[in-house]
């Protein structure tokens, strides 16, 4: 059965002066990616998985546009990862 969980991210961000986040790179224990851009930041929170109050951001990383959140609440970022099992 497939299920949605929520994926904890390393994420470096700079904090802005304006209150703004905007997040520079993911870092996963293999490999480091870059942000290339932020496409949309946004309210949402993903119907999917438990969470409260989320930022979603819609980043392009190499190439390829990605979801990821940042829920201020708990202060942690994550991804929304469907498995199949």
């Amino acid at each position: 059965m497939a299920e949605y969980k929520r994926v904890p991210l390393t994420v470096n961000a700079v904090f802005m002066t304006d209150g703004t986040i905007k997040p520079k790179k993911i870092i996963t224990a293999n490999d480091v990616f870059n942000i290339d851009r932020i496409v949309d930041i946004k309210r949402y929170c993903p119907r999917v998985v438990s969470c409260v109050a989320p930022i979603q951001y819609t980043v392009i990383v190499e190439g390829i546009e990605k979801k990821i959140y940042f829920e201020p609440h708990s202060n942690m970022w994550f991804s929304v990862k469907l498995y199949e099992g």
